[in-house]
């Protein structure tokens, strides 16, 4: 079982995944904060045009450095670098169009 998570830790992942939220909202794609006591919060977006296509992202230190984080433990980006981060995860969450061959 994983260690709860300090009240500090998880306020401060609140306040970037609440920049991260408001720039991918901009972006036309659903985002919301969900939380749990003692977990780290986390940031559900959905891409409404289809919505299969879903992250959830969160926000941690390693380190002492913040990064936001895919759900497969991958970093995205350090979060000073939020607009990126948006880039990266509406992209990841656009469907291509279909090329013909």
């Amino acid at each position: 079982m994983s260690e709860p998570v300090p009240t500090a830790v998880a306020k401060q992942a609140t306040i970037h995944l609440s920049d991260l939220q408001t720039l991918l909202q901009e972006q036309g794609l659903h985002a919301r904060i969900l939380t749990q006591p003692e977990h780290l919060p986390r940031l559900r977006v959905i891409n409404p045009g289809c919505t299969a296509l879903c992250e959830v992202i969160t926000a941690a230190p390693v380190e002492g450095e913040w990064s936001f984080w895919w759900s497969w433990a991958e970093p995205i980006t350090p979060t000073s670098d939020t607009a990126t981060a948006a880039e990266r995860i509406g992209h990841v969450l656009t469907p291509t169009a279909h090329q013909p061959a």
